[in-house]
């Protein structure tokens, strides 16, 4: 069924199926052929360029002869032998066979005789070459009168020979030479006749390299001498290769059980027409094109944009140097060019070079429209001809669209498949749709079967770019999914942490909260998202995210300050109850017990907060120096992020939370032996749980003189 689908690049044989008018031209020839009087052999020549239809053309020639008494058709294939002698010595074979079975009559056997007069060849050319011996065969004075022989009978009969040769050009130089040696040899027949098909050029270019190495008008030459009626086949109409490519399309597009919108339609076929039918100039190149849709539309079906994806195969079946030159120099194609400084315009000319060097062949008039089309599908690559600019929205625009011109799909065009980095944005639609009717257990196995450590940031993004038109059951269902699996994704402590995959997610759950448009049913589910996130860092991060009505940014669909505040005190809730009953900190949490301490300071008594911190203490004395370090910066540097030394700030944040006298106390407790620093201690290498502890007493001991 697979190969059904597939365009056959076959030539054609009836001509209820010639769709380029080559029936007529077949015809005529044939007709020219069949009533010829003139006993004297004639060499056609039927030139036209790689799939254009040349094998059609002898195959109409053929039906139309065989119609005719006086005509013998004989097929002769000369690329399916692996050396000269075996093709030559199967070409007097067949002769053989053709006079046999058609001419002669039963009391007469001309095959057994040639035969006889064939088999020599292989040993004459084993010792003066293929050609040679050829020649040499038939200067025998036996093979003369067998030629004669066979002139006569052809004249009794009154038949002529046709012998139709293909396939001329996909020989190798020395084996088309050995083929025109072989028709001069032999083409002074009488009653017969060669129609050669070949690219000529290709087969001049080839004798010429025989010739060694000289110029491509002395293959023309030697062609010439053989060739006595050169006819090119006839200009394809420009309708009729039309009408063919956008029948092979629709019927691809049907196959693939694709249906284009009729905006999607008319923009294919605008960039097509205008940049890639000018490149359009054989039947054979519209089959490559079909069968290539054909392949790659059902493997990147939903995953990319279907227009870009037909018109960039175009460019690879048409102008392969432009399809290499995209796929290994994306930046050329992705990215803006700046204009302004001498550096910037250096590189704008370098980089227009690339592109034009690559269309040089192409003429002006066919380069314009070819450059329109790579503008539609590379909106920046016109930055190389003109001052202009594309805002955060047409990039957002591009990658909802899958667009080959965002960065977030371009590789995927050129590997037919979705990288390990990447999510398959059918998989993505399958979750979110399923959200409407599954539980929070089953999408979060869902988003655990398609997630892995290298695509969930991928798998995040997604989820945000789409999540304005969630339902408010999936926004619901997905929010609290992630809540519940947020706290295990990737959170380095990093400048940029906002833009990590932990705290997209948690921002992804911002999202659904703004598409519910209840306000009641906001505050529920934002307090849903702080009982079940996965980790109380998660919580607290998710509640950043929440707020999304300020007076920089107004947004009706966010929390108010009243609102704001009511799902705070649902995070300080959760900040009591772990802190009151969670053994175990991790890294991520202490970077956070600040934020933690200052929100439940807000809603909850000091005292209250005070008897935790000294039961965590007591239970853990190791703890008390993880606190103070939580509240030093971290600071990047060559070798890493690193904590900073105990500042004047740090101990006045600590004091507005936390009783500092209880702590001075604990330190002084561990190091007793401590005598009171007049300066502040560097504490240059001392461990760091001793430098917190000095450099907090210091501040402890100023502050209360």
């Amino acid at each position: 069924m697979l190969n059904e689908n597939y365009s056959s690049d076959s030539p054609v044989t009836d001509p209820q199926f010639d769709r380029f008018n080559r029936y007529q031209f077949s015809k005529r020839v044939a007709q020219v052929i069949s009533k010829r009087d003139d006993p004297s052999s004639i060499v056609i020549g039927l030139y036209g360029a790689w799939g254009n239809g040349k094998t059609s053309v002898l195959n109409f020639i053929e039906g139309q002869l065989d119609n005719e008494d006086k005509v013998v058709c004989m097929k002769f294939n000369p690329w399916r032998f692996g050396t000269e002698d075996e093709m030559l010595i199967y070409f007097f074979h067949e002769l053989s066979k053709t006079i046999e079975r058609t001419i002669i009559s039963k009391k007469e056997k001309l095959g057994g005789a040639i035969e006889k007069f064939a088999k020599p060849i292989a040993a004459i050319a084993g010792k003066s070459g293929v050609i040679d011996g050829v020649q040499l065969f038939f200067s025998q004075a036996d093979v003369q009168d067998l030629r004669k022989r066979i002139e006569e009978i052809l004249q009794e009969e009154k038949k002529r020979i046709v012998i139709l040769i293909d396939d001329i050009d996909r020989l190798d130089k020395n084996e088309i030479h050995t083929l025109f040696r072989l028709v001069k040899l032999t083409a002074d027949f009488n009653y017969t006749a060669y129609i050669l098909a070949f690219d000529k050029d290709v087969v001049s270019s080839a004798l010429s390299e025989k010739f060694g190495g000289s110029p491509t008008k002395l293959g023309s030459s030697f062609i010439e001498k053989i060739i006595q009626v050169p006819l090119s086949l006839p200009i394809l109409d420009g309708e009729d290769l039309r009408s063919f490519y956008v029948n092979e399309i629709m019927k691809v597009l049907l196959l693939s059980n694709i249906e284009l919108s009729d905006v999607d339609l008319r923009n294919f076929m605008l960039e097509f027409t205008g940049g890639l039918e000018g490149q359009l100039r054989t039947p054979r190149q519209v089959k490559m094109y079909s069968n290539t849709l054909m392949f790659v539309l059902p493997i990147l079906q939903e995953e990319v944009n279907t227009v870009d994806l037909m018109l960039l195969e175009g460019i690879k079946v048409l102008l392969p140097e432009l399809y290499s030159l995209i796929y290994e120099n994306p930046s050329l194609f992705l990215e803006n060019t700046k204009y302004g400084m001498d550096f910037e315009q250096s590189e704008k000319e370098n980089r227009k070079k690339q592109l034009e060097d690559v269309l040089e062949s192409i003429s002006n008039e066919k380069k314009e429209k070819l450059k329109g089309l790579l503008f539609f599908l590379f909106p920046k690559l016109s930055s190389l001809y003109k001052n202009n600019s594309f805002s955060t929205g047409s990039e957002v625009k591009w990658s909802e669209n899958k667009r080959v011109c965002s960065p977030n799909y371009f590789k995927r065009y050129f590997t037919y498949a979705i990288s390990a980095t990447d999510i398959s944005d059918i998989a993505i639609g399958n979750l979110i749709a399923r959200a409407e009717n599954q539980s929070v257990d089953e999408v979060i196995e869902d988003m655990q079967t398609i997630m892995t450590e290298k695509n969930a940031s991928k798998l995040v993004s997604k989820l945000r770019a789409l999540s304005t038109s969630f339902t408010s059951q999936q926004s619901k269902i997905l929010a609290i999914a992630m809540a519940q699996i947020g706290g295990s994704l990737p959170n380095p402590i990093e400048f940029l942490r906002m833009f990590n995959s932990y705290s997209q997610a948690a921002a992804f759950t911002g999202d659904c909260i703004e598409n519910l448009e209840d306000r009641e049913e906001r505050k529920k589910l934002a307090a849903e998202i702080i009982k079940q996130a996965s980790s109380l860092t998660f919580a607290l991060e998710s509640y950043r995210w929440f707020r999304r009505d300020t007076d920089e940014r107004p947004n009706p669909n966010g929390f108010n300050d009243y609102e704001y505040s009511e799902v705070e005190k649902v995070l300080a809730n959760r900040i009591k109850w772990e802190m009151g009953n969670n053994e175990t900190i991790d890294t991520v949490e202490l970077e956070w017990f600040p934020s933690f301490l200052t929100i439940w300071k807000k809603y909850e008594e000091a005292e209250e907060i005070k008897i935790t911190m000294d039961k965590k203490i007591q239970r853990n004395p190791a703890f008390l120096f993880d606190l103070l370090s939580s509240y030093t910066a971290t600071v990047s540097s060559d070798y890493g992020t690193e904590k900073s030394s105990f500042k004047k700030e740090n101990y006045e944040s600590i004091e507005r939370v936390l009783d500092v006298d209880e702590i001075a106390s604990e330190i002084k407790k561990i190091y007793s032996e401590f005598q009171e620093d007049d300066l502040y201690p560097e504490c240059i290498g001392t461990s760091r749980q001793e430098m917190l502890a000095r450099q907090f007493l210091w501040f402890y001991k100023k502050a209360d003189g």
